[in-house]
């Protein structure tokens, strides 16, 4: 984590917690989504203790960052009223995302049908797909399961995205598709 990344929001006044989730290559992509909504609900549980609004919570990142953000957008759920640890009783939704580059569906990588869960230009990736992804129907279950594309609903959050066409890892497609894919679920505002 570098502070001075963080500088042009803080001094625009917003409060950044910057969330450092576990990684590979001792954990895979669908262990690491699991890290987020732990982190939002923290953050909410805290809120008074950090001066925020725990309704005004929003989340950004880029690339596998901005992959993680849009899993937050689109599969945030309410807290469990009935834990026992009280962080577990906040919701993980947040209000509103930002992303840069995001990968967004890993069945249709840069075009229908072409997997990127460690095929392809996705291959020097492989070790963060995790076992799964060494067979056909593995890597069927684990794209839909960790694709975010997949989630999309009309209660995601507001979310803009940029992302430019000379990327030569992350396809603009996939930022195309995402956009494509709120519209037909009549989702809140994806900018992109």
């Amino acid at each position: 984590v570098t502070p001075g990344n963080y500088k042009p929001y803080l001094d625009g006044g917003y409060t950044v917690f910057a969330v450092v989730t576990s990684s590979a290559p001792k954990f895979s992509i669908p262990e690491i989504i699991e890290d987020l909504p732990r982190a939002v609900r923290f953050i909410r549980y805290n809120a008074a203790k950090f001066a925020v609004n725990p309704e005004r919570l929003g989340v950004l990142g880029s690339s596998s960052g901005g992959h993680l953000a849009l899993m937050m957008g689109t599969r945030s759920t309410g807290g469990n009223a009935d834990a026992k640890d009280p962080v577990e009783r906040e919701s993980s939704a947040v209000g509103a995302v930002a992303c840069f580059f995001p990968p967004t569906d890993f069945l249709n990588w840069g075009a229908p049908g072409v997997e990127g869960l460690g095929l392809g230009s996705m291959a020097p990736l492989s070790i963060v797909f995790g076992p799964r992804a060494f067979t056909e129907q593995g890597r069927q279950n684990l794209g839909r399961e960790i694709s975010p594309i997949y989630y999309v609903t009309s209660k995601m959050a507001p979310t803009l995205i940029i992302h430019g066409d000379a990327d030569n890892v992350v396809p603009l497609q996939q930022s195309e598709s995402f956009v494509k894919r709120a519209a037909e679920a009549n989702a809140p505002p994806v900018k992109l």
